[in-house]
């Protein structure tokens, strides 16, 4: 007899306390921000619409050679990109050989990582290394791991611990600098990681969380000017659960990233002052078919986001909760072609204090949109445009308010 539902309930609630099966990286904290995002006032339904559809998962999942690339616009001169490569070979009769690529260019964060991994199965589970090349050398990561299933088992955990920026004064006093710059540390980063995936017919649970430890790091410049001690810290944690129930797929969601860092001259008694910046979620979802070729979506979504810095920083602080509210309509024309309608409500409340963007402050965004998606072979493809339903304060073409694309291909 199958378990019964508050069992993976309970195991969405623990998620909160413990974030990626792919060792993350410090780039991802000291890039994330919040007031940048206000550039584009229609931030959140952008990233919404930039979302892979949710029938590609499994393949992406049990593929292990595949690519998938998220796209679209944020404003008239940003293009927010999302790209993820896997490949994987063998190394002998059990070990393998992996290439894990991810380039995420948006106004949330910007990093690109290329992680070369080692895996070498036992009847215990796998134990791995993994090595993040870089250009500067005192910015490459190196990762040891265990996993124990398979995206296509039950029951799927792993458990990195990452040494960040290894080749910084750990072990090569040398290496410390970073392009023209020595920044050795003073405290040097670890980031430990953890990756849970629950997996039954009809339902599904994974939680991820991770923890960049604090870090101060000497930053010392060249022609006299004095130095700098600088610090970084974050955290991120993220919970899903999926069921179907009376005939119906129901999803719950939530996600929190923070992240804090501070500077001060070296010659400074403490570092006063600092970067916080926060933004959290909470996601659900419901979808049934009303016919046998026609599938209905609705989807409520909860975020906050603040964000302050004092000096040395530009005095500044935001906060801001936006309240979404989604709709869409999926028609399969055939088999491979899906046409999609939908549309988006953004209540958005905002404060800010010396904000670089104060132009848009609360507000309400919506849009409407309608695309596509269809499988040519071993490739799917999505497309999306959208179709401005508010005045906005500046010029749109007609009533195109951006476009976004999805591809994913295995190979």
């Amino acid at each position: 007899m199958r378990r019964r539902l508050p069992a993976p309930l309970l195991v969405l609630f623990a998620g909160f306390l413990v974030a990626r099966p792919a060792a993350a990286g410090s780039e991802e904290f000291s890039t994330f921000d919040v007031i940048r995002q206000e550039a584009d006032d229609e931030s959140l339904l952008d990233h919404l619409l930039m979302r892979p559809p949710p029938a590609w998962r499994d393949e992406w999942e049990r593929s292990p050679q595949a690519l998938r690339t998220s796209q679209g616009c944020l404003t008239s001169g940003q293009w927010s990109v999302d790209t993820q490569l896997k490949l994987r070979s063998p190394l002998g009769e059990r070990a393998r050989f992996g290439l894990d690529v991810r380039d995420d260019q948006s106004d949330r964060a910007s990093y690109t990582y290329f992680d070369l991994s080692f895996r070498f199965p036992t009847a215990l589970g796998t134990p791995g290394v993994l090595f993040r090349p870089l250009y500067d050398k005192s910015r490459q990561d190196f990762a040891l791991f265990w996993e124990t299933g398979a995206e296509t088992t039950a029951v799927q955990t792993r458990w990195t611990f990452t040494l960040e920026d290894v080749f910084n004064n750990l072990w090569a006093f040398r290496q410390s600098r970073v392009g023209e710059i020595s920044e050795p540390y003073d405290r040097h980063p670890y980031e430990p990681a953890i990756f849970l995936a629950l997996r039954q017919p009809r339902w599904r649970a994974e939680l991820q969380g991770q923890v960049l430890t604090p870090s101060r790091k000497s930053v010392i410049t060249v022609f006299g000017r004095p130095g700098v001690n600088v610090t970084l810290w974050g955290t991120y944690a993220r919970a899903r659960l999926e069921c179907r129930l009376l005939g119906l797929e129901w999803e719950a969601a939530g996600e929190n990233r923070q992240a804090h860092s501070s500077e001060a001259l070296s010659n400074a008694t403490d570092l006063a002052g600092g970067d916080f910046r926060r933004q959290w979620s909470g996601e659900t979802a419901l979808r049934g078919s009303v016919r046998p070729n026609l599938e209905v979506e609705g989807r409520w979504l909860y975020q906050g986001r603040s964000q302050g810095s004092d000096t040395p920083y530009p005095t500044r602080r935001l906060d801001a909760v936006d309240r979404v509210l989604q709709l869409e309509t999926r028609w399969s024309l055939r088999p491979h072609c899906t046409l999609r309608f939908g549309g988006l409500h953004d209540r958005i409340t905002a404060g800010s204090i010396g904000n670089p963007y104060p132009a848009y402050g609360t507000r309400v965004e919506s849009r409407g949109y309608f695309g596509f998606q269809a499988r040519f072979g071993n490739a799917s493809v999505s497309a999306v445009e959208g179709i401005e339903l508010d005045p906005e304060r500046y010029e749109v073409w007609w009533v195109h308010d951006k476009g976004f694309l999805q591809l994913q291909t295995t190979f």
